[in-house]
């Protein structure tokens, strides 16, 4: 019964990270609440999580292969930031990162405040890298969230359309978990009974979520994931203080 409530929760994330990106805010609460520590959590969602990205690219008119040889200069960044923070995170003792969680998935949850320009300038091939570098680094430590923050950054760029931007971001955090979990995969802290049920649940959801990310409002999914963060954010500064 856990491994189908994992399931579950895989597909939920799967079509809102297809969508718009920071459902696995959802996905780490619910592997802590199955009895995993924070560090096993961690490794667990991130690896549970990566088919949702890769499936719904597929739904986008632009080629994978197009869309990384465009992105080149920002996966490496992202690549190079997120096995920075793989190192870092499983350095780390349990007992500091168990007091480091709920500030982290509050800030994860805040992520979903930021602002998406009506009007994008830009913002220099500069500061674009550095801040997808930037989330790179937080996707090795943390990861959820991610998405959210690279779909603002890429959105400060008028010449990606809602369905072009999706696609990038798609691209991007999928390699760059991929490059995380390969480090992940390898530390022995990987729950994989969880991980392939959350992964499962993933893929399905994944490919309706890439589908559908053109052709509703995701508002609504925003919301519910902003709630539930604020709600397992309070809950960890209860168990953890």
């Amino acid at each position: 019964m856990t491994y189908i409530f994992i399931a579950c929760v895989g597909v939920i994330i799967g079509v809102i990270n297809g969508m718009a990106g920071g459902a696995s805010i959802i996905s780490y609460p619910a592997l802590l609440a199955v009895g995993l520590n924070p560090l096993s959590a961690v490794v667990t969602n991130a690896l549970g999580a990566m088919p949702a990205n890769f499936l719904a690219v597929r739904h986008h008119q632009v080629s994978f292969a197009h869309l990384m040889r465009e992105n080149a200069r920002l996966i490496v960044a992202s690549v190079i930031g997120t096995l920075i923070g793989a190192v870092l995170l499983l350095n780390m003792p349990i007992t500091t990162l168990e007091r480091l969680i709920p500030f982290l998935l509050l800030f994860a949850t805040c992520t979903l405040l930021i602002p998406i320009p009506d009007r994008p300038t830009g913002m220099g091939i500069g500061k674009e890298t550095a801040a997808i570098f930037g989330t790179g680094l937080y996707c090795g430590y943390f990861g959820p969230g991610q998405g959210v923050m690279v779909s603002a950054t890429l959105a400060r760029d008028a010449r990606r359309s809602p369905s072009l931007l999706n696609a990038t971001k798609n691209v991007i955090v999928g390699l760059t978990v991929v490059m995380s979990n390969v480090v992940y995969a390898l530390s022995g802290h990987v729950n994989w009974a969880y991980a392939t049920a959350l992964g499962v649940g993933a893929g399905i959801g994944g490919n309706f979520g890439g589908k559908w990310a053109t052709q509703m409002s995701v508002s609504f999914y925003r919301r519910l994931v902003f709630t539930v963060g604020l709600c397992s954010t309070l809950g960890l500064f209860i168990k953890y203080y």
